[in-house]
């Protein structure tokens, strides 16, 4: 009976010391960083986060985790380069894509989202009505750097057989439609949504073909040369108690 519960106390520590490693310390921070994307991510790069969903949901998982946090906005480039290297702990948003799984471990999902083909009201054309890849063919989309979308999109994108117009930031887009300088680009719903409550006369020129492009699946990626690596399991549960208690549905209905 003793040497049982001796075992247990044991077994009991080491559970502690699994999950506490990363924040030991007089100032454990868990380190974010992601680009400039609102309404997940709000401000400019090279200055700190202080404000969209990636920093209400990486505080909420930092203090649920019992840690400090700490998160900054860079190229998205550079973001990547920070997750490989391990400057970094974590960034969101983020897909699941086979080649970031080299050095990223990536959480539950956390947010599903939506992406459209947005283009002007005004449109007569058969742009709106939109159904195949093929059909997008004649047109100019605005994309992104760096996003990835489904992948035959993707694809569609990377042969050239959609021509496409590149941006470093979403909001470039919506200025180069409203120019006509061409014929639609790709966003995630909750993006446009977000642009259209910061200037309403965009609503009332811009909307999206009914057909849905894809569905972004954004996660939290973890670099494989953090500590905070071998606490998936533990900031799996974190996500999961967040959604059950609405804490998620909180943060993006803000």
């Amino acid at each position: 009976m003793f040497k049982f519960f001796c075992r247990r106390i044991v077994l009991f520590i080491g559970f502690i010391f699994f999950f506490a490693a990363p924040c030991a310390g007089n100032d454990p921070v868990l380190r974010l960083t992601t680009d400039t994307w609102p309404p997940y991510s709000i401000g400019r790069e090279g200055q700190a986060l202080e404000s969209g969903y990636a920093f209400d949901i990486g505080t909420e998982v930092s203090k649920r985790i019992h840690c400090k946090f700490k998160a900054d906005l860079l190229p998205w480039k550079r973001v990547l380069a920070c997750m490989e290297k391990g400057t970094y702990d974590i960034t969101f948003p983020i897909q699941n894509k086979p080649e970031r799984k080299a050095f990223m471990v990536f959480t539950n999902v956390i947010v599903e989202d939506r992406v459209f083909i947005w283009h002007l009201k005004a449109r007569k054309d058969q742009l709106p009505g939109w159904q195949t890849i093929d059909d997008l063919k004649p047109y100019t989309i605005g994309i992104v750097s760096g996003y990835t979308y489904q992948d035959k999109m993707d694809q569609a994108i990377e042969n050239g057989f959609i021509k496409t117009e590149k941006v470093n930031l979403a909001e470039y887009n919506f200025k180069k439609l409203l120019g006509k300088r061409f014929d639609a680009f790709l966003e995630s719903e909750s993006v446009v949504r977000s642009f259209f409550q910061k200037y309403p006369e965009y609503s009332k020129q811009i909307t999206h073909a009914p057909q849905i492009v894809s569905k972004d699946l954004f996660r939290i990626g973890i670099s494989k040369n953090s500590p905070f690596a071998d606490l998936l399991p533990e900031i799996n549960r974190v996500i999961e108690e967040m959604k059950g208690d609405g804490t998620i549905d909180r943060i993006m209905n803000r």
